[in-house]
Formats: C-alpha cells, sequence, structure tokens
C-alpha cells in the first residue's frame, strides 16, 4: 500500500498520466531502450506491447482514481467538519478499482517472462527494479514534503 498511497499527490499524477499515453513500449519512459536491448522475437514483442499496455492501463487508473481522490478532498475540506474518515475511506476505494489491473499487468510480465531466455529475464526485472527505486524515492521526497518521515511510514504499514 506504501507506494499507492503516493496518488493522491501531483507529482505521481503527473508521471501516472504521462506514463498513460500511447500504445508501446516506447510509451513508457526508459521501456523503449529496454525493449531494444532485449531483441524480442515477433511472439515476445507481442507479449510486450501487452504487459505495457496493461500497465499504462493501471497506472492510468491510479491518474483517475487520484484525481477523483483530490477532488474529494477539496470538497471534504470546504467543509466545516471535514470528515477524514470519509477521505480514507475514498482512498481506499480508489486502491481498490486499481489493484485488478495492477494484478493484470502483473500477470502479462509473468507472460512475457516465461517467453524470454534467463538472460532476457533478468535484464526485464533490473529494469522493473529500477523504476521501482525511482517511485520509492519519488515517494520518499514527497512523504518528506508532507512532514511525514521514512520512520511514520514504517510504523503505519507502509
Amino acid at each position: 500500500m506504501g507506494l499507492l498511497r503516493l496518488f493522491v499527490l501531483p507529482a505521481f499524477l503527473a508521471f501516472a498520466a504521462a506514463a498513460s499515453f500511447g500504445a508501446h513500449g516506447a510509451a513508457l519512459p526508459g521501456f523503449d531502450e529496454l525493449e531494444k536491448s532485449l531483441r524480442l522475437d515477433p511472439a515476445q514483442k507481442a507479449q510486450f506491447d501487452a504487459a505495457v499496455a496493461a500497465t499504462q492501463r493501471a497506472l492510468l487508473s491510479v491518474a483517475f482514481g487520484g484525481l477523483q481522490l483530490k477532488e474529494r478532498i477539496a470538497e471534504e475540506f470546504s467543509k466545516p467538519k471535514p470528515d477524514l474518515g470519509a477521505l480514507a475511506r475514498a482512498q481506499e476505494d480508489a486502491i481498490e478499482q486499481s489493484r485488478p489491473l495492477f494484478a493484470e499487468a502483473r500477470r502479462e510480465w509473468e507472460r512475457l517472462y516465461a517467453m524470454l531466455d534467463p538472460a532476457q529475464v533478468r535484464r526485464v526485472r533490473a529494469a522493473v527494479e529500477e523504476k521501482l527505486r525511482g517511485l520509492e524515492r519519488i515517494g520518499e521526497a514527497l512523504r518528506g514534503m508532507l512532514g511525514e518521515g521514512k520512520g511514520d511510514g514504517e510504523r503505519r504499514g507502509r
């Protein structure tokens, strides 16, 4: 849940929205280089495109959920007595709506891994891990701007 909590923050929304454009690997930052380095055959290329497209749909759902949540936050804080519990429930609902799309993306990447040789799998995993580390750094920086230290997030189970 730690990384998914980032979707309420504008910088992550901007990343997710930008990453959602296009229909193939080149549309996600850095995936065009990965695709070229893998030297995929036509079947692998089709599966790579399916995995990237599923990832794009998941990121778009995060962006859309974030936009909806942003509106809900503004609406709630315009009230004399904002209901923070309602905001927490709205955030959980947004996460739950995106969860199936992330599961689909995971399945598409697993199908791709099954088609690749071990060296290709290592390259894909390294690229994905690098992207996740980048998202974690963004998340830590944004939490810092919001006054939440890394330890605070760990204590809350993020």
